[in-house]
């Protein structure tokens, strides 16, 4: 198997959850700027890029709905899709342990929060064969309130 596939998602996981892109950084700064002081959204906007900046500094995840995890894997042929599904899973529960993703997996018949994000259908695993030699992993953090619908995607290679 691959030894650092564990490490590589749990490190995808944790970027995804914490980082944004410097152009999405430069926009927040840009409408920061521009926005008329003493207003709700310059109050709102400020609340956000303390969020960020606390989010790269590592304590904690941007948003408080860290959402859906979804992953989009392309794997080449043979690949043991089953084994990296569990370390997916691992990764997503070590995470949430971590305070980078949110425990946001609640089984809908009983209502009860697994308190780990492991659950039925969580987290989302879309698996895809290729042709190539090669494994690639994207992950879409996507809440699922209205408002909280911006995904947050990164693409790892490990």
């Amino acid at each position: 198997m691959l030894p650092e596939f564990f490490s590589s998602m749990l490190e995808l996981i944790v970027k995804t959850s914490t980082e944004l892109p410097p152009d999405v950084r430069a926009a927040m700064k840009m409408a920061t700027d521009i926005e008329t002081p003493d207003t709700r959204a310059a109050q709102a906007l400020s609340i956000i890029n303390i969020n960020i900046d606390q989010a790269s500094d590592g304590d904690g995840a941007i948003c408080q709905d860290t959402g859906m995890p979804t992953f989009e894997i392309h794997v080449p042929r043979g690949a043991d899709q089953v084994w990296m599904a569990e370390q997916i899973r691992l990764a997503v529960a070590e995470a949430t342990k971590k305070g980078k993703l949110r425990p946001n997996s609640v089984d809908s018949i009983t209502g009860k929060n697994s308190g780990n994000n492991l659950g039925p259908g969580t987290p989302v695993l879309h698996f895809n064969q290729w042709e190539h030699d090669d494994l690639e992993v994207r992950l879409l953090l996507k809440g699922a309130r209205e408002g909280a619908a911006v995904p947050h995607a990164r693409r790892c290679e490990p």
